[in-house]
């Protein structure tokens, strides 16, 4: 359920990222349009974010998934039966983007306060697997809905599943003996975080990008429209799968959570170097691999902010998910840019470069976490107390 409710708050910007070209068509609007509009909604879910997540502290879990499901619902059902032109998109999506923001800092309370700390990796792999199936969904409602009974249908029927997330939110709040406090400022380096939000910013960027376009890109190189939006969801599941794999291995060896994010950037870069740079064939397996290993690593992401925040994990998450918000509102546009005004090839180099230097970066938090100076500043600091913060997370890297 708490799955379920991160993958409805992002649905609605993903539909309409799948179903470009039919809703292109009916309502007049281009691959720059439909940037624009990914931007609003994960822009307004940027803004909102950090502040929302200290706001789900207090309201605990349940309220919070139930509000963000109401908003999705309000997205979805909304601009099935009013959109008449991307305005009409952009202003329900105002309140769709306010719903993603309150969904996963909800999400991440839920999971922590519900499940055992040796289980993380794995659960917030699965939590993480939530945006590749909006995905995934979105290329499925392609040859099911766009080129059978309308786009719009595809919204009712995403509608009707915002409603079974609220019905299906428990009516008890947290037990006693449950993970967290009511401490809502996380406490960890703000250096690290920082830097650790760029990372996010660069590879959700590139990666949000590639899914808004992938089928527009696809269609362009000579697959049929039906082909391309399978290919989406494919390549989709490719990496829901990633993201519980690594989930499950950093339980077994917690340590390795940075430079298991940097190596999927890596990864990822490559990936979009092929599908770029081939022909129909090598498309179909760079797409895989980019978003097998380009998403792989955002459940581990929020394992190492998580870990190191435990007694505030909305607060802290609805921060660093800010990260990952502006790269989601910036990536397409920037990527809808160059498309029109240059070239899909010109757009993927760029997106390989973003995720090349968010690998970079997370090398770099992970070497400064092991030099002699940081070791002997955070032992100085936990001298003194218990707490957790970013830094102490690196600083078991070192095992």
């Amino acid at each position: 359920m708490a799955v379920g409710s991160t993958g409805i708050g992002v649905l609605p910007a993903f539909l309409a990222a799948a179903l470009a070209v039919p809703i292109g068509g009916d309502l007049s609007m281009d691959l720059g349009d439909f940037g624009l509009l990914i931007g609003v909604y994960f822009g307004i879910a940027a803004m909102g974010s950090a502040g929302l997540g200290g706001l789900v502290e207090r309201w605990d879990w349940p309220m919070g998934i139930r509000v963000s499901a109401i908003g999705s619902f309000v997205c979805l059902i909304g601009t099935a039966a009013f959109a008449r032109n991307a305005w009409g998109i952009g202003g329900f999506f105002v309140v769709g983007g306010l719903a993603s923001a309150i969904s996963h800092p909800s999400a991440n309370l839920a999971l922590v306060r519900s499940v055992p700390s040796s289980r993380h990796g794995l659960i917030f792999g699965l939590k993480h697997i939530a945006v590749p199936s909006a995905t995934m969904l979105g290329g499925l409602a392609v040859p099911a809905f766009g080129l059978t009974v309308g786009w719009r249908w595809a919204f009712v029927v995403a509608a009707v599943l915002a409603v079974a997330t609220v019905l299906a939110v428990p009516s008890n709040r947290r037990a006693p003996g449950e993970i967290g406090s009511r401490r809502t400022r996380p406490a960890y380096s703000l250096v690290a975080l920082a830097v650790m939000a760029v990372v996010a910013l660069l590879g959700i960027g590139a990666m949000t990008a590639l899914a808004t376009f992938l089928v527009a890109y696809a269609v362009d190189r000579g697959m049929a429209q039906g082909f391309a939006g399978a290919l989406l969801a494919a390549a989709s599941l490719s990496g829901l799968a990633c993201r519980l794999v690594a989930g499950w291995l950093v339980d077994r060896r917690p340590h390795a959570g940075l430079p298991a994010i940097a190596a999927l950037l890596a990864l990822g870069a490559g990936g979009v170097v092929v599908m770029t740079t081939g022909g129909l064939g090598w498309l179909v397996g760079g797409v895989l691999l980019a978003f097998a290993a380009g998403w792989g690593w955002s459940g581990l992401f929020t394992f190492v902010v998580v870990r190191a925040n435990p007694e505030a994990p909305a607060a802290a998450t609805g921060i660093t998910h800010t990260g990952i918000f502006v790269g989601s509102a910036v990536g397409p546009p920037v990527i809808g840019v160059l498309v029109d005004h240059g070239s899909f090839a010109a757009a993927w180099w760029l997106a390989a470069a973003m995720l090349t230097l968010a690998a970079v970066l997370t090398l770099g938090v992970w070497l400064g976490g092991r030099s002699p100076s940081a070791v002997a500043a955070r032992r100085r600091a936990d001298t003194g107390r218990a707490g957790t913060g970013i830094a102490k997370t690196i600083d078991r890297s070192e095992g």
